[in-house]
This record gives C-alpha cells, sequence and structure tokens, in this order.
C-alpha cells in the first residue's frame, strides 16, 4: 500500500489539475506519469476514500481520478458522492472489476467516465478530455439554470427533486440541500385558489401523458412556512441519448405582481364602465330634454315672423330666419349627441344612398356659413364635379359637421377653411383644413376621446364631443380619420370613406 501524497501546484502543468486516487503504489504513480507526459498536472495522490475526500476539499482539482476498490470504510464509489455533492468535482473510476453490480453502483453516483485497468495513455487521454467537457457543459447549463429569472426544479422519473435553482429555493424556501432526493409533493404543494384543495401538479401530467403542460389557471404554491404564492408553471419531459424518460423540468413563476396588475385593471374598467353609464345618460338627458325648449323657441319665431304689423317687419324677418336656422343648427348638434350615444351602444346603422355631393355640401356651408358670418370663411373646393356618391347622409352630415365645426371655433377672424371633397376609387375623401391654433403634438393621439380637449383650447367654449363624433361615424362606415397639425400653422383632418355596396 502507499502513504498519501501531496504535490505542490507549481508542478503541475497548465492544464487540467487532477487528483489520483489509487491505493497500489506502483498503478498510482504508473498513473501520474502518463498524465504528466499527456501534459496534465497531478496535483496529490490519495491512497484511501476519507484522504481522497480530504485532498479535494483542500486542494480542489479540475478532475478526480478514483479507484472503486479502495482499502478502508469508504470505498471510491462513496468518496466519489461525497466529493460531489460538496463541490460538484468530475469523477472518472477506474477498477479492474467490470461486474453487474459494481457497474450499477457506479451508475448510481453519475461518474463522468468509467475506465478499466490496465489504463493506457490514449483511453487515459479520451476519457479525461470527454469528461471536462462534459462538465464545463453542464456547469454552463447549471449556471443558466441558476440564473435564470424563473424558479426551476429537475426531478428523475420517481419525480424525486435532482436540481433547485436559487429562485425556487426563494420562492417554496426550501433549500435544495433539504429537498434533494425527496418528492416533489414534499416540496411543491399546490392548492385550488377556488375549493382551497390540493390540485395535481404539471410534473405529474408531464410524466403521465409524455408531454409538455402549461398550466396559468388558477391555483397557488404553499411555500416551507404555509404562505401561498400565485403561480404559473409548466413541466416538459426530459429523455437521456438512447431516448428513454429519464426525468421532468418544472419551470414555475412568481405572478403576484401580475394578479394585482390584473385586479386592478378590472377595477380600472369597472370605473370606466361606470364613467361611460354616466356619459350615455348624460347624452340621453342632454339630448332628450332640451327638444322641447328648442321647439318652443322654434314655433315663437314662426309666430313673430306671422306678425306684419311692425314698420320693422323685414329686420324681424331676416332676425328670425337666423334665429330659425341658430335652432335648427342646436338641434343639428344634439342630434349628433344622441347618435354619439346610439353609436356607443352599438343601436347605429348604416343606410347608404345615392347623394349629390354637391349639392349636399352646399347646403351644409351655406347653412354654418349664415350662422358664422363674423368668423372664418368655408371655401369648399370640390375635385368631383357633379359626383353622385352612394353613402349615409346622416352619417357623413356628422363627420362634415363637426369637423367644420371645430375648424371654424379655433380659426382666427376673417380667415379662411377649406373643405375639399374628392371621389375616386369608389371612395370618398373629405378634407377639413385650418389656419387655426394646431393641437400640441402629444395631445394628438387623444383628440377623437369622448370629453377630451387640447390643452390650449382656452376659454374656446366646447363640450370635446366633436371629434370624437367623428371618429364614431368614420368608424362606422368602416373608413379611416388621420390629423395633421403643427402649433401656430393650422390643422387638417382627412377622412376616406368607401362606398358600400348597394346591397347593404
Amino acid at each position: 500500500m502507499i502513504s498519501e501524497q501531496c504535490l505542490s501546484e507549481t508542478d503541475t502543468a497548465t492544464m487540467a489539475r487532477i487528483l489520483v486516487v489509487e491505493d497500489e503504489r506502483i498503478i498510482a504513480l504508473n498513473l501520474k506519469e502518463n498524465l504528466e507526459a499527456l501534459g496534465y498536472g497531478v496535483v496529490g495522490i490519495a491512497a484511501s476514500g476519507e484522504k481522497a475526500v480530504t485532498q479535494a476539499g483542500k486542494l480542489h482539482p479540475d478532475l478526480v481520478l478514483m479507484d472503486i476498490w479502495l482499502q478502508g470504510n469508504l470505498d471510491g464509489i462513496g468518496a466519489a458522492q461525497q466529493i460531489w455533492d460538496e463541490w460538484q468535482i468530475p469523477v472518472i473510476y477506474l477498477t479492474g472489476h467490470s461486474d453487474k453490480i459494481t457497474l450499477e453502483r457506479a451508475k448510481i453516483t453519475a461518474p463522468f467516465g468509467y475506465i478499466l485497468k490496465p489504463v493506457n495513455e490514449r483511453q487515459l487521454s479520451v476519457a479525461i478530455e470527454i469528461a471536462l467537457q462534459r462538465y464545463e457543459r453542464e456547469q454552463f447549463l447549471s449556471a443558466v439554470l441558476r440564473g435564470i429569472g424563473d424558479g426551476v426544479i429537475l426531478v428523475d422519473q420517481d419525480c424525486r427533486i435532482q436540481f433547485m435553482n436559487r429562485v425556487a429555493e426563494l420562492l417554496t424556501e426550501w433549500q435544495f440541500t433539504d429537498a434533494k432526493n425527496r418528492e416533489l409533493t414534499d416540496v411543491f404543494q399546490l392548492i385550488d385558489i377556488q375549493t382551497q384543495q390540493p390540485v395535481n401538479n404539471s410534473v405529474t401530467l408531464a410524466l403521465a401523458e409524455d408531454r409538455l403542460v402549461y398550466r396559468t389557471d388558477d391555483h397557488v404554491l404553499i411555500t416551507k412556512t404555509g404562505e401561498p404564492i400565485a403561480i404559473a408553471d409548466s413541466a416538459a419531459p426530459i429523455r437521456d441519448n438512447q431516448g428513454n424518460l429519464a426525468g421532468v423540468v418544472l419551470v414555475f413563476q412568481d405572478i403576484r405582481d401580475r394578479k394585482q396588475a390584473e385586479a386592478a385593471l378590472r377595477q380600472q374598467l369597472a370605473r370606466e364602465q361606470q364613467i361611460n353609464q354616466f356619459q350615455r345618460q348624460f347624452i340621453h338627458t342632454v339630448s332628450h330634454e332640451y327638444r322641447t325648449p328648442l321647439s318652443i323657441i322654434q314655433a315663437s319665431t314662426f309666430l313673430i315672423e306671422a306678425d306684419t304689423s311692425s314698420v320693422q317687419s323685414e329686420n324681424k324677418r331676416v332676425n328670425c330666419q337666423r334665429i330659425k336656422q341658430a335652432v335648427k343648427y342646436m338641434v343639428g348638434l344634439l342630434e349628433d349627441v344622441l347618435t354619439f350615444g346610439q353609436a356607443e351602444a352599438g343601436q347605429l346603422m348604416l343606410d347608404p344612398m345615392p347623394l349629390d355631393l354637391n349639392l349636399f355640401c352646399q347646403q351644409l356651408i351655406d347653412e354654418y356659413q349664415l350662422i358664422a358670418s363674423d368668423q372664418a370663411k368655408i371655401t369648399w373646393i370640390s375635385c368631383s364635379k357633379g359626383q353622385t356618391a352612394y353613402l349615409d347622409k346622416k352619417i357623413l352630415q356628422l363627420i362634415v359637421r363637426n369637423l367644420l365645426t371645430n375648424a371654424l371655433k379655433y380659426s382666427p377672424e376673417n380667415s379662411s377653411v377649406y373643405l375639399t371633397l374628392t371621389c375616386e376609387n369608389d371612395r370618398l375623401i373629405v378634407e377639413v383644413k385650418d389656419h387655426g391654433i394646431g393641437i400640441p403634438p402629444e395631445e394628438q393621439p387623444h383628440i377623437f376621446e369622448p370629453f377630451r380637449r387640447a390643452s390650449n383650447a382656452g376659454t374656446v367654449r366646447g363640450s370635446g364631443m366633436g371629434l370624437a363624433i367623428v371618429k364614431k361615424a368614420v368608424d362606422l362606415h368602416r373608413g379611416t380619420l388621420s390629423v395633421e397639425s403643427v402649433l401656430g400653422v393650422g390643422t387638417t383632418f382627412t377622412v376616406v370613406l368607401p362606398f358600400p355596396e348597394e346591397s347593404v
């Protein structure tokens, strides 16, 4: 028998540092000579399993060549298991025995190689290089698993834990050293949120059905201290090189923050629904309650107009005409509000019919110009003279009226607002351009939202409904709506409406 021999690191090569564990002196020295001839460094020689464990902890070699049959209470297999458990140092077994029982014992410790004596240099070199490359790959994968942001647990085919990363330890509150070789259900316990009853984990399903299992249903993980954690998890079968089922990898995430965000979102949606309900109610009330007083005003103007006893009858007639036009305009605005409410409720339907665009625009502009005589001037540009379009007149009125109202409202006096209509390729293009105050760039994505007004609107009165109505009307007609605006220069709205089929 030989005694333990420690070698200084200055005697080792720059390649892998190897610890030799062999109780036969001649074989140990021969291994040392062969290893050094191959360019490896031998950091020590141990003659027993106990000495091998001590040397491994002290020297931390890159690899251990371990004789299976050693004198003493700890044989090579037991020593290899301790060395791997403590420091994850790869081991290659050396033995003159190749019987089945020895091989089965050795396989349990998952060695990185198995060399039969007598050993030649080529066999030794190949075994060492393969072991080191395998170890490097496994360490890389292990580092990835440890560093991943999700919890990772590896189990064997018997559902016993073989690996846990740091996140899995934190979430389960189990240390891997305590959880190793335990059944998964001891560490990874799930219960249903609603019933509070235990549920099967995805690993059980993955093993039973031999497939990837992904679950996001309502279940929680019960930690070692009893704390419930909402998780989502997935499990995938692992196969060895021969295609045999070797175990399952379980990946799980802490979704408590996501659950809280979803709950907050649901609350926000509920509040918005309440606001929308209030808005619809407001629209309904305004649309209906204002009809009666407006009807009375309209009837009164008729009586004033019919009275011809005054010498100022011509002035009264003109004034009454203006009142009637104003009332008609206000009724139109209220109709728009009611229409928006109908669109919100999905009650607005298209009713397309042949429409003379020239007559339509002229009537609309005459109406507006009379009301806005002291504001901007409306200039109408038609690129499709005499064109008849198949459109919903009421929807088109909603669009053009509200775009013109918006342009006139924010344009300086004596400026021009341009209305352009073009028919091409079975579609109508409506463009309304002004030289008004413009819309701040950061607010342009939101201008079509109900009750939304630009921050630079100042004292200009408005409900913030006009552009929202336009958007609803354009969407109903399956069209597109875009805006280009520069502060202090002006704004251009462009609407493209496809002509629906006559059968619509």
